[in-house]
């Protein structure tokens, strides 16, 4: 407890005796980690919307116009008989018709154009939930499409799929550019003990020779990196914090177009808690290998 004490001590005295550096690698910390908080948030709201939609796996299927009866009420009970199917509608061509008129009364008198109901027969599935982004369902779709009375079909599984294509390439490019950036915070972590080693040189030489033991002068250091990345990581999440609640104030055209998918109002507790391990990690591995290099006894 006393030697922590005394860490603590020195860690602190170091920093403060060289502010501008600290700062200047407190800052770049800050700024790696909040790049990365920014990719890790996007990713952690696709990843909501990706769930939301596989909870609610719906498909339409229109079936051609004049298609045979008896055929249509096949593909019906072949659909109501699946293990993956939760609910099935069936819409004929007037229930579409007056949905539409009702749905968008406005447009009411277009319909009246039309001796016939314009729109096609269709069949609205809901898949069970446990089987979310199954591809069992994505095979069953597909087998539906072939069938003969069936003309097209819309499906949100879509989207979902999309969602994680455009997820999985946001991620690449996160991850490559905080790789770069974590590496000069651990380069500007790993100079910055160096420095501080350096500067006590003379300190370090009169504690070895009145029999100070190696940790005991090392100690202080790998501190001193633990304190700047975590106080970097405390930084950057109180920024992303920031940003959050900034961005719909200050870009709302931005804001319409995503809030749909990204939730702007909060940062999650466990990406908080990321940026803090990853920072103080940072800080730990940078210095550690500083003072594992320049203090060799």
């Amino acid at each position: 407890m006393n030697l922590l004490r005394i860490s603590f001590g020195n860690a602190a005295r170091n920093i403060l005796r060289n502010k501008l550096i600290s700062l200047l690698c407190l800052g770049i910390i800050a700024f790696t980690l909040l790049i990365y908080g920014i990719f890790e948030y996007v990713s952690f709201s696709l990843d909501r919307v990706t769930r939301e939609f596989s909870r609610s796996i719906e498909a339409i299927f229109y079936f051609k116009d004049g298609s045979d009866r008896q055929a249509t009420e096949a593909v019906i009970r072949r659909v109501k008989e699946s293990l993956l199917v939760q609910k099935v509608v069936y819409k004929s061509k007037e229930q579409a018709n007056i949905q539409f008129g009702r749905q968008f009364p406005e447009l009411k008198h277009i319909l009246k154009e039309f001796n016939r109901s314009p729109f096609p027969a269709s069949m609205e599935i809901t898949f069970k939930p446990e089987y979310t982004l199954d591809t069992k369902i994505t095979a069953f779709i597909e087998e539906l499409e072939r069938l003969d009375p069936v003309e097209s079909k819309q499906v949100n599984i879509e989207w979902a799929q999309k969602i994680i294509t455009v997820k999985k390439f946001i991620s690449l490019v996160g991850l490559f550019l905080s790789s770069i950036l974590l590496f000069v915070s651990v380069f500007i972590i790993y100079n910055v003990i160096k420095l501080n080693i350096l500067f006590r040189g003379e300190e370090i030489h009169i504690q070895k020779l009145v029999g100070a033991t190696n940790w005991y002068i090392k100690f202080p250091f790998i501190i001193e990196g633990a304190v700047l990345g975590f106080s970097g990581s405390v930084v950057a999440g109180l920024f992303l914090f920031g940003l959050l609640k900034l961005f719909p104030t200050y870009a709302a055209f931005m804001f319409e177009l995503f809030k749909g998918m990204v939730n702007f109002q909060t940062v999650p507790p466990a990406l908080f808690v990321r940026l803090v391990l990853l920072g103080t990690g940072i800080g730990l591995f940078s210095s550690f290998f500083s003072t594992r290099r320049f203090l060799r006894q």
